[in-house]
């Protein structure tokens, strides 16, 4: 960049960005031989005293300069973030090495973050912004925040561009220009901040508490959920009338896999009377991290992210060739769409042939059957774990009308294991689950353990090719007699025979287990695969998924002794093959698999 040295010390290497007094530039520290990040800040020549910038030349070890008062010391911009920010010593808040005054020019020296902003991620990445990142970055900034309040300080200003996220995924808060020690009276006001992630008693310039940072780490988190900042303004009274009158979208139908319960949270967090809102940013992360992602699996995402992009940068600038693809998966704006449609879809059809066959409702011709299947596939539409569960609660209830209380019994405590565990973390869970019950009412039922490798998590894969096999061992109990196929023209209406007979003849026979470990080996192949971001490896993964499931079906066959030495006969196979050639030319024209959904803890300690 230059030759020079700053403070005969610094090598600048490249301008990083503005900061909130000025500028932020890479430097080698020639001394030490590490990078740093030095924020150059112009003092006003009227601040100097008695006009001789070169009187703060010299500091004592509490950055107070000598011989100066301290009313002179404390105007200097960015002192007083020196001295807040130079006590806070914790992993997730940008480190302060030094603060020094050379001429008109005031240096701070700063811990240099390999990586990018907050702001960089959600404007270049936004697609791949998942649940699990959402409770990263939420939790390294409330401890962030947790850390500067048990030491009376503020940070009044906290915004995506004051969060920075390094290689190793790990998120850190910067800039404490505008905080504020606390003295004998309490914290004071402060004027600045930024429109979007101010309160309104910080536009009001009232005293200030905790809860300011509370209000913005809340706005915060809402623009990484809903992917958009709702309060942004022209101007302060603007901003004010804004936060007011803010009829917000509910956080839960934004982004797939958080719970409903997020949304009283969020809003309590965001209420403009700060008296409504929780007493402490420690007592609003505990009320909000258990519904938000798996903060490891968000950080191992974050690294993913950082690292490709920071490579796809040294590609473009080393040579002009051709970027290497790294995801050939949905982009869950899109992916949220084709999933919801398909849920939609998957538990309409699912609620009708329920409903139809539930004794009490007397039919298609009743308008509480309408009803109930309206409620059905808004559900599903909405919050398809939900519809999904009501399909499965009318499938429940169909059987029971008609005396099959075991399969009824079965299938209830099923649905609620899988929902709570798996099902209710987004869209992609249900959609695989009731995709056996959707493909199988035209015998490809098959496409059910691919789908779960496709869309989902190894271990979320596994676990959803179980209960997608269950559904197809209950639908089979309706005539049909095979997992793969339930048959619906034929046997749509069928719940009145005696259900209960037929399933526990399935469970007793040895080609019903294959089929339930030929669909878990063929998602699980899938997922391994699928999941490396390569689409030649997704469509190998479908192959090789599609191969297990092949192998399955000789040996069902042979187990069964239906055929001729040991192949099935071959409407069988081509109800395997078809789902393999039709997700593999999905894979090739971009749009599978979709974005990966992982199923984070409920709550943890």
């Amino acid at each position: 960049m230059q030759d020079r040295l700053i403070l005969n010390r610094y090598r600048p290497i490249s301008q990083a960005g503005a900061g909130g007094f000025g500028t932020v530039v890479l430097a080698w520290d020639t001394r030490i031989q590490r990078r740093v990040a030095i924020k150059e800040m112009q003092l006003d020549p009227d601040l100097m005293p008695q006009g001789n910038p070169d009187a703060f030349d010299d500091f004592d070890t509490d950055f107070e300069p000598a011989g100066i008062p301290a009313y002179d010391a404390a105007s200097i911009p960015g002192l007083e973030e020196a001295r807040t920010a130079a006590m806070l010593t914790d992993p997730n808040i940008v480190g302060v090495l030094d603060f020094e005054v050379q001429g008109d020019t005031a240096y701070l020296i700063m811990e240099y973050v390999d990586g990018m902003t907050l702001t960089q991620l959600l404007r270049e990445h936004g697609d791949e912004v998942s649940v699990d990142i959402v409770g990263a970055v939420f939790k390294a900034i409330a401890h962030a925040l947790e850390v500067a309040h048990e030491n009376q300080v503020l940070h009044l200003d906290i915004k995506p561009d004051n969060v920075l996220i390094n290689h190793q995924g790990n998120v850190k808060v910067t800039d404490f220009g505008l905080s504020k020690l606390s003295g004998v009276t309490g914290f004071t006001q402060a004027g600045g901040g930024t429109i979007g992630y101010m309160p309104p008693e910080q536009m009001r310039l009232q005293p200030l508490d905790v809860r300011c940072d509370e209000w913005a780490l809340a706005s915060l988190a809402y623009e990484m959920i809903s992917g958009g900042n709702p309060f942004l303004a022209q101007s302060i009274p603007q901003a004010e009338a804004v936060i007011e009158d803010a009829e917000l979208v509910l956080p839960s139908l934004c982004l797939d896999g958080l719970d409903a319960q997020v949304d009283d949270v969020m809003f309590y967090a965001l209420d403009p009377d700060r008296e409504e809102r929780y007493a402490t940013v420690k007592d609003f992360a505990e009320e909000l991290q258990p519904f938000l992602g798996n903060p490891a699996t968000g950080c191992k995402q974050l690294a993913k992210i950082v690292g490709d992009a920071c490579s796809d940068e040294e590609t473009e600038e080393g040579a002009a060739t051709e970027r290497s693809l790294r995801s050939v998966r949905v982009r869950p704006p899109s992916a949220r769409v084709v999933l919801r449609v398909a849920a939609t879809i998957e538990c309409g059809a699912l609620g009708f042939v329920s409903l139809a066959n539930v004794s009490w409702i007397a039919g298609t011709g009743s308008l509480v059957f309408w009803g109930l299947l309206a409620l059905i596939v808004l559900a599903a539409s909405l919050v398809p774990h939900l519809g999904a569960l009501l399909a499965l609660a009318a499938l429940a209830a169909a059987f029971a009308s008609h005396g099959s209380y075991v399969v009824c019994g079965l299938l209830g405590l099923a649905s609620a294991l899988w929902w709570f565990a798996i099902g209710r973390r987004g869209a992609a869970q249900p959609d695989a689950a009731l995709s056996s019950a959707l493909f199988g009412s035209f015998g490809c039922g098959r496409a059910a353990p691919l789908l779960c490798g496709v869309l989902l998590p190894v271990g979320e894969a596994a676990a959803n090719a179980v209960f997608a096999w269950f559904i197809g061992v209950v639908l089979a109990s309706l005539g049909s007699m095979s997992i793969a196929g339930w048959w619906a023209g034929s046997y749509w209406n069928h719940v009145s025979v005696a259900c209960d007979q037929a399933f526990i003849l399935l469970l007793q026979q040895p080609a019903t287990w294959v089929a339930l470990a030929a669909w878990v080996l063929s998602a699980v192949v899938a997922s391994a695969l699928c999941g490396r971001g390569s689409r030649g490896l997704a469509v190998l993964g479908t192959v090789l998924g599609g191969a297990v499931l092949g192998g399955g079906v000789t040996l069902e066959a042979w187990l069964a002794g239906g055929m001729t030495g040991f192949a099935p006969d071959y409407t069988t196979v081509a109800l395997t093959v078809v789902p393999v050639v039709v997700i593999v030319v999905l894979i090739l024209a971009g749009v599978m698999p979709a974005e990966r959904i992982s199923c984070p803890e409920v709550a943890r300690n």
